[in-house]
């Protein structure tokens, strides 16, 4: 009996490290169980081209594709064009374990040539994002491979790296980084060079909940084949770094009355 139990035991560990992301995409998307009605498989494209296969097997749909991304984007097709089911911002997570998953008659394959698929702009990240938690983010990033993106904007904690290098290397305070960190809903002004501190100061909380969050993001990004794009430097700095560190900079002019950050 013991034998059998550590047998059982060893086959449900097999079992879950099996699962691959597009299996957990799907159970997320569609509901616990919903990866077990589909067939999906990476197959490498002869071109080099991202390309998926709708295709059916064993009574199931099968989904082939060159990469873990373009298999969740042939199943955004799939359920878009042969199921009739679009999930869309308002419709992120439908319950699809009651939908009927029609069996596709002939084979079908698309292919792009276009690489770079990029989503997003510093502004969702304030106008949409700013208070997103890890459950809404997990719905976004799945809604991302269903649609085929693979350079998604990835700005989540950026405030985090700032608070850190005026602290931890240019001998800021704390209070005196949150006087120059905007907020969370005015990170995308921050970020753009017209603004500081506005909407702030924020919590030590809220900077080890922003870290957390884009460690998750970005983790999941990849496990999907998506490549994040990272915020890169424009050479701005706090307005008061030439006095306070005897640092040459280019002076800025107001933004609508608001001080703006300065640059080397």
């Amino acid at each position: 009996m013991k034998k059998i139990f550590l047998v059982l035991l060893a086959l449900s560990a097999f079992c879950r490290l099996s699962a691959t992301p597009v299996d957990s995409l799907l159970n997320r998307v569609g509901g616990d169980g919903t990866s077990d009605r589909f067939i999906t498989s990476v197959v490498a494209s002869g071109d080099g081209s991202d390309y998926f296969t709708i295709a059916a097997e064993n009574g199931k749909p099968k989904i082939t594709g060159n990469s873990f991304l373009s298999i969740a984007t042939g199943i955004g097709w799939y359920l878009k064009y042969h199921a009739g089911v679009c999930i869309t911002w308002n419709n992120l997570a439908p319950d699809l374990t009651a939908v009927n998953l029609p069996l596709p008659q002939d084979e079908e394959t698309h292919r792009t040539n276009l690489q770079y698929r990029y989503y997003l702009n510093y502004c969702t990240y304030s106008y949409s994002m700013a208070f997103w938690d890890w459950d809404r983010w997990q719905k976004e990033i799945d809604w991302m491979a269903l649609h085929g993106v693979n350079m998604p904007l990835a700005l989540t904690g950026t405030e985090v790296v700032w608070r850190n290098i005026l602290v931890d290397s240019l001998g800021y305070t704390k209070a005196e980084a949150n006087s120059f960190i905007a907020g969370p809903a005015y990170q995308a002004w921050f970020l753009m060079n017209n603004l500081e501190g506005w909407g702030g100061p924020n919590p030590d909380s809220w900077y080890d909940r922003q870290q957390n969050l884009q460690e998750n993001i970005v983790e999941r990004m990849r496990e999907l084949n998506m490549t994040p794009v990272l915020a890169g430097y424009s050479g701005m700095v706090p307005h008061d770094i030439g006095t306070k560190k005897g640092w040459s900079i280019t002076s800025s002019d107001k933004w609508c009355n608001f001080t703006r950050p300065e640059f080397i």
